[in-house]
């Protein structure tokens, strides 16, 4: 095991992104420093039948971005960090894991609900089904700077052009609407006339998180329903209520409803607080959670995969 130079507190949460962090280059660097990552990215393309070590250090984006594609990407991003992680620092201080939507079945695997390979499958199986709802009639929306209220509103307002729906509850000022197009750049609109910080159309064909995901919510059941389940050796944050998940029965409700239910990453974060965590540790491209973790729980302490594993480590984690 190699040594690292960075004394972590516990309470310890593992955290997983989802969609929208992918990048090419992502887990190029943890894949050229850890066998273990190597290892990961190895066993991924084997499962996976793709070139996921192609598309994830070169990309082209193009392709990368296609929902088929980035959700297994991510994932094997993901299971390179968490094993570089289990290595070098093990399981006993983490006392909770989340993930942010596609992060949510990353969580399962370090949980040790399912196998990585198994979680890895099941990625797959919910990025084709997602793949085939994609189209130029539906879409995302990122609002910042407006409290929950006032997002509300715009909504309402919106949806007399279409179906609109609040897909992602961030945090108190950042929120995600998804829908039918017409509504989504109508919100655009309304929220950049309100003053948002930031009102960002997201290249993303997807009404994701809403009642318009059941053809695709429908197809991943059957796959949901298949999985070899076990209850979790730690508390997993449900995306949808951010309360800790420690049964077979509500990992698999969670699951089954997922596609259709808000991300509720506020309540997640809420629910760390009253943990007492001390260090969020994000294990995947980026640091969105991280982020949004330093923002609003107060005194925590929040890494990257990027940052815990190259930035800082010690030169000895080499032999790891």
């Amino acid at each position: 095991m190699g040594e690292l130079v960075i004394n972590l507190s516990g309470p310890i949460a593992l955290l997983f992104p989802g969609q929208g962090v992918q990048k090419p280059g992502m887990g190029k660097s943890l894949y050229d420093r850890y066998p273990a990552a190597r290892h990961a990215f190895e066993r991924a393309e084997e499962i996976l039948e793709m070139p996921v070590r192609k598309l994830c250090f070169e990309g082209p984006v193009e392709e990368l971005n296609r929902t088929d594609v980035i959700q297994p990407c991510v994932m094997t991003v993901c299971w390179a960090a968490y094993e570089v992680w289990r290595e070098s620092y093990g399981l006993e201080n983490v006392s909770v894991t989340a993930g942010h939507s596609l992060g949510e079945i990353a969580s399962l695997a370090a949980a040790g609900s399912i196998p990585w390979e198994t979680a890895l499958l099941l990625v797959k199986e919910r990025g084709r089904v997602m793949a085939e709802t994609a189209g130029e009639h539906v879409g995302m929306i990122a609002i910042v700077g407006l409290p929950e209220a006032q997002v509300e509103s715009i909504r309402v307002e919106a949806s007399r052009l279409g179906k609109l729906w609040i897909a992602n509850r961030n945090a108190d000022v950042q929120f995600v609407l998804s829908g039918e197009m017409s509504a989504v750049e109508e919100a655009e609109r309304l929220a950049l006339a309100a003053g948002a910080r930031r009102a960002l159309i997201l290249t993303i064909p997807l009404a994701a998180h809403t009642p318009l995901m059941e053809a695709a919510a429908a197809a991943f059941r059957k796959a949901v329903d298949l999985l070899p389940l076990k209850a979790p050796s730690i508390p997993i944050l449900a995306n949808a209520s951010g309360e800790a998940l420690r049964t077979v029965a509500a990992l698999q409700e969670e699951l089954r409803q997922q596609m259709l239910r808000q991300v509720d990453w506020a309540r997640t974060m809420v629910s760390m607080r009253a943990m007492k965590v001390r260090t969020v540790v994000e294990l995947g491209p980026g640091r969105v959670l991280a982020s949004l973790a330093a923002k609003h729980i107060p005194g925590v302490d929040t890494w990257n995969a990027e940052e815990l594993f190259i930035d800082f480590a010690s030169p000895k984690t080499t032999t790891a």
